[in-house]
């Protein structure tokens, strides 16, 4: 899944990020309701992101059993393997592949919280043992 094509946009990202909140199938109905408000999608809208996210494989659906004109959607990507395939399409795109650079350029002028230096610091250490 690492082509920029097959990750979600930014509004079908909203509409994974429905789906992973909830845990279970939705219809499209159901996605609409359950964005925020200040989205403004329509239902014509989400439906139209919806068939996009099917055909990049990030969505599958069923048919409701008593009514074929009702679809119920399920994520087919995890949260996690979409923010590793997004975080690596940025820093493909604006760093040239360099994890390095994006890092310091997403902490440059940061104030972290000691909690949040603490789980760089692992995150550092955890590097150095699996060189």
């Amino acid at each position: 899944m690492p082509r920029e094509e097959m990750l979600p946009s930014e509004s079908e990202w909203m509409i994974m990020e429905v789906l992973w909140r909830c845990g279970h199938d939705l219809t499209s109905a159901e996605i609409t309701d359950r964005l925020p408000k200040s989205s403004k999608m329509t239902q014509r809208m989400v439906r139209v992101l919806i068939n996009r996210l099917c055909k990049k494989g990030m969505l599958t659906y069923t048919v409701d059993p008593d009514d074929s004109r009702v679809y119920h959607y399920t994520a087919a990507r995890g949260r996690e393997e979409c923010q590793k395939a997004k975080s690596s399409a940025f820093v493909e795109s604006y760093f040239e592949g360099n994890r390095l650079s994006a890092a310091f350029a997403l902490l440059d002028k940061e104030n972290l919280s000691e909690e949040q230096i603490r789980e760089l610091e692992n995150l550092i250490a955890k590097a150095k043992k699996n060189k």
